[in-house]
């Protein structure tokens, strides 16, 4: 069964993000975002699925988008994300090709399984990035959010959204980097391709549980996090940074590539211009943190300096823009 990147173009499209920690939601029309809409959700309702559906529903009424259709995501711990180089053949063959590899690739029966697949050309040939989810996952988000209020048209992958995003398309090495509440999404990107992709279970709590674990408050850990000099939270730091130098060696070494020329750092921890800095000198590689509001005509300016914990919100809303 197909269904991750198919979608219907509308003359507003609905991005929703239910991350681990909040909510954020974007409505766009081409370059006019007409709500930006954040909502942070305590631990205990994300948990615990009754309450985080009458939450979610209080806000769906609040903001206005009762019954509206929406696009979602799979998180990278319930999806399956592969690019796989084919040599250039017809459709027909490409297809069939295609269904096989999937079939090869998946750690779970077809049966049992939701997928889809964008192709393009490149200079290898034909690069194919394969999407998947089991289907429980897949009803199980859906669900969520049809008790909340909503109609869910597309379900996507943040990888995806992101690069409709931020769209690199230059013949060069280029990581993106999503840091979340409770993971690190990791995108190796070239010619506009997710050459490869990790998530690893890191992210702004794994920093705050470490400065709680030095007698900080949860409170005031919530505040070093987003304000900290790097200094504060270099043993977290340098753990993530690992995960990172381990994928790019990785990445080395599987695809023969040897140099990256940038970093764009995305989410909430990005907001702290700290840790891009300590990033970049530490990996010798520029970063940068780009805003998904950029170009894009805000209802409420205000929330433009948040931009980057939107970033997939926005890219999902543009999957049908």
């Amino acid at each position: 069964m197909t269904g991750f990147f198919r979608g219907i173009r509308r003359s507003k499209s609905l991005g929703v993000d239910l991350g681990s920690s909040s909510l954020k939601i974007v409505e766009l029309s081409r370059k006019k975002i007409s709500l930006a809409a954040l909502l942070e959700i305590p631990p205990a309702e994300r948990v615990e699925e009754a309450a985080l559906i009458g939450r979610l529903k209080g806000f769906f009424q609040e903001i206005g988008i009762t019954d509206r259709e929406a696009v979602i995501y799979i998180p990278g711990s319930y999806s399956f994300i592969r690019t796989i180089f084919f040599p250039s053949m017809p459709d027909s063959e490409l297809k069939e090709a295609i269904r096989w590899e999937i079939k090869r690739q998946i750690p779970y029966s077809e049966e049992e399984a939701v997928f889809d697949y964008i192709s393009q050309e490149v200079p290898e040939g034909i690069a194919v990035t394969i999407a998947a989810a089991e289907r429980k996952n897949i009803q199980k988000q859906i669900s969520i959010f049809k008790e909340a209020g909503l109609k869910v048209i597309a379900v996507d992958v943040s990888p995806l959204a992101l690069l409709r995003v931020f769209a690199p398309k230059d013949n060069n090495n280029i990581l993106l980097i999503d840091i979340g509440a409770k993971h690190i999404e990791i995108d190796i990107i070239k010619a506009g391709v997710i050459r490869l992709t990790r998530t690893v279970d890191m992210g702004g709590e794994f920093v705050i549980n470490y400065l709680m674990s030095k007698g900080v408050s949860l409170e005031d850990a919530g505040k070093t996090l987003m304000n900290a000099v790097s200094d504060e939270i270099k043993e977290p730091l340098e753990q993530l940074l690992r995960e990172i130098v381990r994928s790019i060696d990785y990445y080395k070494a599987n695809f023969k590539e040897k140099v990256f020329t940038r970093i764009l750092l995305t989410g909430g921890l990005s907001l702290n211009s700290h840790i891009s800095n300590y990033f970049s000198k530490s990996l010798g590689i520029p970063v940068s943190v780009p805003n998904p509001f950029e170009g894009c005509a805000l209802k409420d300016e205000s929330i433009r300096v948040l931009g980057p914990r939107f970033s997939v919100a926005v890219g999902l809303a543009r999957r049908l823009d």
